[in-house]
């Protein structure tokens, strides 16, 4: 059994490399196919954490379309971190930040670490600098990094990044699930029934 599973929330606008990021994690390479994402679609990986072991992830990839909005907002709940993409090309997806950044707050403390992801750094057409994009992370406390789902770079990276983060931080998360800490609760009340069902029965003699 893994000691812990970290469900995480990818969103953003429309576009800005979600799926194709998924794809990769998956697959391990770039999937040049695209189609919308319709609602929420929902993926899996197995990461190694150094003095840990083993951790499972799951994914859920919110349809970045408007009219979607209101049904994503409910896969913000109880999940151990987020990840938010916006595309470097396109200053509407960055502009987009602090409105994805609020909703995701609305269902989530501070303590539930958020990904800000830069993608498409490997396009020439860049309208967003890097300067910029750090210094709005910084100021809404997120953790910050760019990639390239179509060349491969830095996709293993932030993950790591966001485990990391997510680990840091596991004492004061309040949606980290720990399966080693359910099973000793789950025993503790069979336990206590059992005690008090033994108890009664004395009492009853």
């Amino acid at each position: 059994m893994f000691k812990y599973t970290f469900k995480i929330s990818v969103f953003g606008n429309y576009n800005t490399g979600k799926t194709a990021f998924m794809h990769y994690l998956q697959d391990n390479k770039y999937v040049n196919i695209y189609e919308p994402t319709i609602g929420v679609e929902f993926g899996t990986k197995i990461v190694e954490l150094e003095g840990v072991g083993q951790i499972k992830i799951t994914f859920w990839d919110c349809a970045g379309q408007e009219r979607f909005h209101s049904v994503i907002s409910n896969f913000f709940k109880d999940v151990t971190a987020g990840i938010l993409f916006f595309d470097v090309t396109d200053k509407k997806s960055y502009d987009s930040i602090l409105d994805w950044v609020n909703k995701f707050r609305d269902n989530n403390s501070l303590d539930v670490p958020l990904l800000l992801v830069g993608n498409k750094i490997d396009k020439k057409d860049r309208t967003v600098s890097k300067k910029d994009a750090y210094t709005l992370a910084t100021d809404l406390d997120l953790i910050y990094i760019e990639t390239s789902v179509k060349e491969g770079i830095n996709i293993n990276r932030a993950i790591n990044l966001l485990v990391d983060s997510i680990y840091e931080t596991k004492d004061t998360n309040p949606n980290l699930i720990e399966h080693e800490k359910t099973l000793l609760l789950h025993n503790d009340i069979k336990n206590t029934k059992h005690v008090s069902q033994t108890c009664h029965n004395c009492c009853i003699c």
